[in-house]
């Protein structure tokens, strides 16, 4: 796979997306939720949702027995307040993706 320009202005947008909009540990509906619809636009073979609460996981399935790959992240945000004074700073008032979880999703 290679990422062209266009992908990764999008891939930035989507991480400030997320990043303005952080959820804390247990309340990651609305990013479980992002994640989702991003994943289906990819064309994987099955999404799992629900998975140790918010989790969520794509399958893509070449149909070839071999290596399996896993990319994983943390969907969950701080209860801290964001100061940085960014453009796309959390809109969340106490509550921050200090800890870059939001990087790691995108």
């Amino acid at each position: 796979m290679t990422l062209t320009n266009q992908d990764i202005v999008e891939l930035t947008a989507w991480r400030r997306k997320l990043h303005r909009q952080p959820e804390i540990s247990n309340e990651e509906e609305k990013t479980a939720t992002e994640v989702v619809s991003f994943l289906a636009d990819t064309g994987p073979d099955k999404v799992l949702t629900g998975l140790g609460g918010h989790g969520v996981a794509a399958v893509y399935d070449s149909g070839r027995a071999g290596p399996t790959v896993l990319f994983r992240s943390e969907l969950d945000a701080l209860p801290i307040e964001e100061l940085s004074g960014v453009p796309h700073a959390s809109q969340v008032p106490g509550k921050s993706h200090m800890c870059g979880h939001d990087g790691h999703t995108a």
